[in-house]
C-alpha cells in the first residue's frame, strides 16, 4: 500500500508480473482491513505513528502481528520496559499485546537518511490476554486514573484506590517506593496492583 501516486506507480512497475504482490494506492487509515488472518509490515509516516498503531490495535479483526518502522522515541513510548520506562500508552496495550523494539537502524540504512533515529517496532497479539475482556474497561480506567499525574508520588496517585496501609504493604510486597513516581513502576507491578484492587472489592 502506498499513498503517494507516483511512488505507487513506481512499485507497480517494479512488481509487474509478480502475482504475489498487489500494489494499492490508499491511505492506511481509510483502507478496509482484511477479514482473514493477516499481518502488517510497513515503513510508516512518523507523524502518523500514533494513529496507525491505534487503528491496528482497535481493528476488527485484529492483525496477528505488525512490524512498523517508526521513530525511536515513539517506539519507546509504545514498548515501555525493558527498552524504556513504562508510559500510559504502553500500559494500556500490554495486557493484550507483546511489544518490542526488534531492530535499531542506522540513519544511513535509508535513502535519504532521516533526521531522527528509526527502529523496527513489533506488536504481536497475545494468545492469552493478561486481563480478561470483561475487565478491560476497568483496567483502562485504573491506568488512566492512576498513571501520569505530573509530580505526584505513587502514594498520591493510588490513594483513591487503596488505603495508606495497603499502599505501604503493596510497596513492600511488590518492591517499590511509594514516594517514587508512577513511571518508575514496571508493567508487572501495575498489573499486580490492578489484580489486588479487583480482589479487595466485595
Amino acid at each position: 500500500m502506498e499513498f503517494d501516486g507516483s511512488l505507487a506507480e513506481t512499485l507497480r512497475t517494479r512488481f509487474r508480473g509478480d502475482d504475489r504482490v498487489t500494489i494499492v494506492r490508499s491511505d492506511f487509515l481509510r483502507f478496509e482491513l482484511p477479514d482473514v488472518p493477516y499481518k502488517v509490515l510497513g515503513n510508516i509516516p512518523f507523524n502518523r505513528t500514533a494513529a496507525i498503531v491505534r487503528r491496528l490495535v482497535e481493528a476488527d479483526p485484529l492483525p496477528r502481528d505488525a512490524w512498523l518502522v517508526v521513530q525511536r522515541e515513539a517506539a519507546e513510548r509504545f514498548a515501555g520496559g525493558p527498552c524504556s520506562r513504562e508510559t500510559r500508552s504502553s500500559l494500556l496495550l500490554k495486557p493484550w499485546w507483546q511489544i518490542e523494539i526488534a531492530r535499531r537502524f542506522r540513519r544511513t540504512d535509508f535513502d535519504p537518511p532521516p533526521r531522527v533515529d528509526a527502529v523496527a517496532l513489533w506488536l504481536a497479539r497475545r494468545t492469552r490476554p493478561l486481563v480478561d475482556r470483561f475487565e478491560a474497561a476497568d483496567y483502562r480506567r485504573f491506568i488512566r486514573r492512576c498513571f501520569g499525574r505530573d509530580g505526584r508520588s505513587i502514594r498520591r496517585c493510588l490513594r483513591s484506590e487503596f488505603t495508606r496501609p495497603q499502599i505501604q504493604r503493596l510497596g513492600r510486597d511488590l518492591r517499590f517506593d511509594p514516594s517514587g513516581l508512577p513511571r518508575s513502576l514496571t508493567f508487572d507491578q501495575w498489573l499486580a496492583l490492578f489484580r489486588f484492587r479487583r480482589l479487595k472489592r466485595p
